[in-house]
């Protein structure tokens, strides 16, 4: 039996993979922006559940605060530091090491020696007279003692017997030294006992000393230590005292210690790190605030010390418990403020880079209010009211209060504040958002934080009342809050610039600098499209009242239209309103030919635009300012042309159309059609009241009926409102004038 190659079990034809069609291809690609955009919610979720979470359940006491039940020990025991009882006791072991002296015994060593030598010299003298007067001055010997010194030491035993005994009795005087004046500085104590160590001494060890022993008005006393160790270190009686007088004046003036700060201190912090902690311990069901007490700085600490046992020792399942609490409640959370963007802002829900951005946003302000509640400042306030004032400004107030709700409930369960906390973040904020409707003047957002200042000072008092809590604290608290309230005004004034660079915002203070006049783009249009700028002029004009009539960002709508169509600077002469008589540039043009140059000014437009870094508001209403409707003149025109030849190719509607897309924006469509009636009433020979009123319905329902509305929010209501607003403008602007008669000559 021969092996051949295997047949495959299906035919070739059903194994090659099947080709996806462009609608497969943009179904694959919104299913892939819809898992994107899922994923950022999904990890902000997850980041922001962590954060919340945080380190365990959160810290709820604070300083000044008054309870309103007994606190008692809940876990079985704990240990506290007390850090008072602590450094009590090691500044008395610090305090118990005397002063480190060093003692120079060079000069009594030398007294001693110079009485040695007075030894000698009383010996080899016949008399006091004979005596050196050097000696006599110095010494100021009698008769009476120069016989007694002379006695004793009559013979060389005796005096070598002498001067051994005068050496003894130096000994313990130059050991010890003698304490001058000065030799202390000022606030450090004489002890009972000093530490005295010796300058020759490499090793540094010390002795203890009594100060009687060294305090120089002690040495020189006849019932002093020192006195009594030397006259007994002298056997020959009598002798002793004498001897101790001659010496007692030059040793009290002879200090030898001098002290040691460094030394000194180093041992000082020895002994006080050598001191162990001293700890508390508290037993379950001790007490650690009474009812209507308030918390004070000890009281604190011990709640700090319970709840970070307590953390350490919770079980397993309560930690689980807390964080799958947590994490629904974020969850639903995100889900409300999702809905809420899926119905009324389709604008981030289409947008993968905004839906990121306000992800972002959420989640920062989370991490910075937990940063914040670190510090004593009742300061966690100023990144909710940062990012509910952005979202307002990039969005709408009615979005800035839903994230606003989200962000004061995660705050007070990330705290544990509780109620009154979470009403003072949103009402205060709630009142700075609901005056921020446009900003036009940076002192718009001062403002604006002075108001939402106002609303924490007043719900501070009132939760404050309400809570029982002392006046000082809720004076601290409220004061903190309007100040932190004011400052988030000025914070978002002065970071504007990069708020609208990182959401693709523009806001009133931008639009009206991009108005100025002076802007290279209006500067270079009215140099070489004059009669596109004053119909730019007029479009703008017209299309703000409409839209405010509507509720739109008139602003936006008339800086938009002073710009719409700045691509026609390029080829300025073939638009009707630059062609200072004279035959037309289309004349010789085939409609084709003249509908492209026509329809280029568009994409001029914003190639100019973003070139000069026009925000993308503007840009998309340079882009949609013509959505895709028909250059009906042209189209008509090669219709005519091609009737009378049957040779000519068919004429495409779709070859005459701007590219689009369509107007997404209600301000997009107000300067459509405000740009539409206000070339076309340009036309007219006699623009009466009737007149106009006709033109501009013509052209509104034209586009109506053209599906050029679709796609940018106008209701029926909101489109006869843009009409009656037009039609008064265009008559206001074209009114009747009076005649004035001829000036006769005489």
């Amino acid at each position: 039996m021969s092996l051949g190659k295997r047949r495959p079990r299906f035919p070739r034809a059903l194994t090659r993979p099947r080709e996806t069609t462009p609608l497969q291809h943009g179904r694959l690609a919104r299913q892939r922006r819809r898992l994107v955009r899922l994923a950022v919610v999904a990890l902000s979720i997850i980041a922001a559940a962590a954060i919340v979470y945080g380190d365990g359940p959160p810290f709820v006491y604070r300083l000044g605060q008054r309870v309103e039940r007994d606190i008692r020990v809940k876990v079985g025991k704990f240990e506290r530091r007390n850090q008072i009882k602590t450094n009590t006791r090691r500044q008395l072991e610090a305090d118990r090491v005397p002063p480190i002296m060093v003692n120079d015994p060079t000069r009594i060593r030398d007294l001693g020696d110079a009485l040695d030598d007075l030894i000698d010299a009383v010996a080899q003298a016949p008399n006091l007279e004979a005596l050196p007067a050097s000696s006599r001055s110095v010494w100021r010997l009698t008769e009476r003692t120069f016989d007694q010194i002379k006695a004793a030491g009559d013979t060389p035993e005796r005096r070598e017997a002498l001067h051994r005994q005068i050496g003894l009795a130096f000994a313990s005087i130059a050991r010890d030294g003698v304490l001058g004046p000065d030799s202390l500085p000022r606030g450090e104590e004489l002890r009972d006992v000093l530490a005295v160590g010796m300058k020759d001494d490499p090793a540094g060890t010390t002795h203890p000393v009594p100060r009687e022993r060294v305090v120089r008005e002690r040495v020189v006393k006849t019932d002093g230590p020192v006195y009594q160790e030397f006259t007994r270190a002298i056997a020959s009686p009598g002798l002793g005292p004498i001897l101790f007088g001659l010496i007692a004046e030059r040793l009290a003036g002879t200090p030898t210690l001098t002290f040691e700060a460094r030394a000194t201190t180093q041992a000082r912090e020895r002994a006080r790190v050598a001191v162990g902690d001293e700890v508390d311990v508290y037993n379950k069901g001790d007490m650690l605030v009474e009812q209507g007490q308030e918390i004070g700085e000890e009281q604190l600490i011990l709640l700090r010390r319970e709840h970070e046992v307590a953390k350490l020792l919770a079980p397993r399942s309560d930690v689980y418990r807390r964080a799958a609490s947590i994490l629904v409640l974020v969850a639903s959370l995100f889900a409300l403020i999702g809905y809420y963007v899926y119905r009324h802002e389709p604008r981030i829900a289409s947008d993968i880079g905004r839906t990121t951005g306000v992800c972002a946003l959420v989640v920062a302000a989370i991490g910075v209010v937990r940063l914040l509640s670190l510090q004593p400042w009742d300061a966690e306030l100023i990144p909710i009211a940062v990012a509910a004032m952005v979202l307002a400004i990039a969005y709408n107030p009615h979005f800035a209060l839903m994230v606003t709700f989200a962000l004061s409930l995660l705050s007070a369960v990330a705290l544990g504040t509780g109620i009154g906390e979470f009403i003072i973040n949103m009402g205060g904020t709630a009142a700075g958002v609901l005056t921020l409707n446009e900003v036009r003047t940076r002192t718009k957002l001062i403002k604006v934080g002075a108001t939402a200042a106002l609303g924490y000072f007043v719900l501070t008092w009132a939760v404050g009342l309400w809570g029982n809590e002392p006046l000082n604290l809720i004076l601290s608290e409220s004061l903190w809050r309007s100040g932190w309230g004011l400052m988030a005004g000025f914070f978002l004034g002065g970071s504007l610039p990069f708020i609208e660079t990182a959401f693709g915002m523009v806001t009133g203070i931008s639009l009206l600098e991009l108005g100025d006049a002076t802007h290279p783009l209006l500067q270079e249009l009215v140099r070489r499209a004059p009669g596109t700028h004053n119909h730019s002029i007029a479009v703008g004009s017209v299309a703000e009242s409409a839209a405010e009539r509507i509720g739109a960002d008139a602003l936006l709508v008339r800086i938009g239209a002073y710009f719409h169509d700045i691509g026609k600077m390029m080829k300025p002469h073939y638009f009707v309103e630059n062609q200072a008589g004279g035959s037309s540039r289309h004349a010789n043009l085939a409609p084709t030919m003249s509908t492209l140059i026509i329809i280029g000014h568009v994409k001029d437009g914003v190639d100019l635009a973003r070139r000069h870094h026009l925000p993308a508001p503007i840009i998309d209403l340079i882009e949609q300012h013509h959505g895709t409707t028909l250059v009906e003149y042209f189209y008509h025109e090669a219709n005519r042309r091609s009737d009378g030849n049957p040779d000519a190719p068919a004429v495409l509607e779709s070859a005459f159309r701007y590219p689009g897309p369509k107007p997404r924006s209600r301000e997009a469509a107000v300067l459509m059609v405000a740009d539409a009636v206000e070339s076309a009433s340009r036309a007219l020979s006699e623009p009466t009241p009737a007149r106009i009123e006709s033109l501009v319905r013509e052209i509104v329902e034209k586009r109506l009926r053209d599906g050029q509305f679709d796609e940018c929010g106008l209701t029926l209501r909101d489109i006869a409102e843009v009409r009656d607003s037009l039609v008064k403008s265009l008559i206001g602007i074209h009114h009747g004038r009076i005649k004035y008669p001829e000036q006769r000559t005489a």
